[in-house]
């Protein structure tokens, strides 16, 4: 089912049960790289990304306050964990980073978006005044995702890299 058909996303605290489902969704089905930080050499999944990814949503129990600046939710959709989003703090005052993950059967029907769009009102809710996100050129189903939602997209100086950011009106 398509987003456009109904097909909802919630966003959830990542407590201890739903980790144990985030994570096994992560190793199951999408690729150590696009998950978590190069903590070892090479793509695999390795006991060191496995360990640096639920140290992860731990630190950000405690949310934007807390000592990490950044919270994380599980994307729920049909009852199936199916990747994770975050919000976490920049040095600009007012503005909050995204970045997210789905998994590959995920993937192409709608719930980046979905998922995308939670966590931007997740922002505004929490007096956010706009969010940036970072990308890849070549990750064109990101770069989709962040024009529909109204980001002003902008490549980096060397091409590889893009940048986005949206205010948000508040008027």
């Amino acid at each position: 089912m398509s987003a456009a058909e109904g097909f909802a996303v919630t966003l959830v605290d990542v407590d201890e049960p739903t980790l144990d489902r985030l994570v096994d969704a992560a190793i199951i089905d999408a690729a150590a790289d696009e998950v978590t930080a190069s903590v070892t050499t090479g793509p695999e999944w390795s006991p060191a990304r496995i360990a640096w990814l639920r140290e992860l949503h731990r630190s950000c129990r405690q949310g934007l306050n807390g000592p990490a600046g950044q919270a994380t939710w599980a994307i729920l959709a049909e009852d199936q964990i199916v990747g994770a989003v975050r919000l976490k703090r920049t040095v600009v005052p007012g503005i909050l980073e995204t970045g997210i993950w789905v998994t590959r059967r995920a993937r192409g029907q709608g719930l980046g978006g979905a998922a995308t769009a939670a966590v931007l009102r997740t922002a505004v809710s929490l007096g956010a005044q706009g969010v940036r996100a970072d990308t890849t050129a070549d990750n064109t189903a990101a770069l989709g995702i962040l024009r529909r939602l109204g980001f002003a997209v902008v490549s980096g100086k060397d091409g590889a890299d893009v940048e986005a950011l949206l205010i948000f009106d508040t008027s």
